[in-house]
């Protein structure tokens, strides 16, 4: 029988806590769960800022940046941007205006969506991807743009909306051949 050295125990727990280091370190939980939807930026022209959720300080915008929940984005004069959502609708914000990413959920298996934002002042125009027919029949797509004055909900459609913070007016703009399915709600002007 072999004798047992002082150092065996401490190399032994040595190892596994080593071993256990290395398997946390090349397990990537979070790559495990599906990505929070968001709007990506398509096109941005001239001074647009973003500011993140839980940021104080603006930064400027770049093609490719990515807005989730809670995000905030201004286009200042001669500026414009362009959102693309994961649901292949698009979000455009003209100069002088500032869009808050209220909330963004979209199922790809069910092509459901829930998406929502707060213009705060200026103009946005948005193209609502239309949604399955039964989708909206059940009310379970949702994209919605509100500013202090209104709330205005559209499904298949080409949403306009300008605010100034006082008053607020919206146009909506049926796709050709999809005319059912068209909501606005609240719509106080």
């Amino acid at each position: 029988m072999q004798a047992s050295r002082p150092n065996d125990g401490l190399l032994f727990v040595m190892a596994v806590v080593l071993g256990a280091v290395l398997f946390l370190a090349l397990s990537d939980p979070v790559s495990a769960q599906p990505a929070a939807p968001n709007a990506e930026l398509k096109r941005v022209i001239g001074r647009v800022e973003v500011l993140r959720k839980g940021q104080t300080q603006w930064v400027p915008a770049v093609i490719g940046d990515r807005l989730v929940e809670g995000d905030d984005i201004r286009a200042f004069a001669g500026a414009q941007v362009e959102l693309g959502l994961p649901d292949t609708s698009t979000v455009v914000l003209a100069e002088n205006s500032r869009l808050l990413v209220t909330k963004l959920e979209f199922d790809p298996q069910s092509q459901s969506r829930v998406f929502l934002f707060h213009l705060a002042v200026g103009k946005v125009r948005a193209t609502v991807a239309q949604a399955a027919l039964t989708l909206a029949r059940i009310r379970q797509s949702n994209f919605a743009i509100s500013t202090p004055t209104a709330v205005a909900a559209a499904r298949g459609t080409i949403m306009w909306v300008f605010t100034d913070g006082a008053s607020t007016t919206m146009a909506v703009e049926p796709e050709s051949g999809f005319n059912e399915g068209i909501s606005a709600g609240a719509w106080r002007i």
